[in-house]
């Protein structure tokens, strides 16, 4: 089983999961180490962001593809195979 847990690291590298676990037996883990704690890249209400961008008219006018020409593409890479 495969679980999700967002977890903070400390420089001493120390884990402080922020959310309670529980576990019938011992468990393996990967660490995955992303942007630190108020990083630039970490950016607070992306949603919002998101939103924006959404409403805004350059997106309204974005160029839109032809879900037919799609398929014939897919089938085609697809075909390319030969399997």
């Amino acid at each position: 089983m495969l679980q999700a847990v967002e977890a903070e690291i400390s420089p001493d590298g120390r884990v402080t999961l922020r959310e309670p676990v529980r576990l019938s037996q011992a468990a393996r883990a990967i660490v995955t180490i992303l942007a630190p704690l108020g990083a630039p890249g970490a950016v607070k209400g992306s949603g919002a962001a998101l939103l924006k961008i959404l409403d805004s008219p350059a997106f309204a006018a974005r160029p839109v593809g032809d879900p037919a020409q799609m398929e014939r593409e897919i089938s085609a890479n697809r075909d390319a195979w030969g399997d």
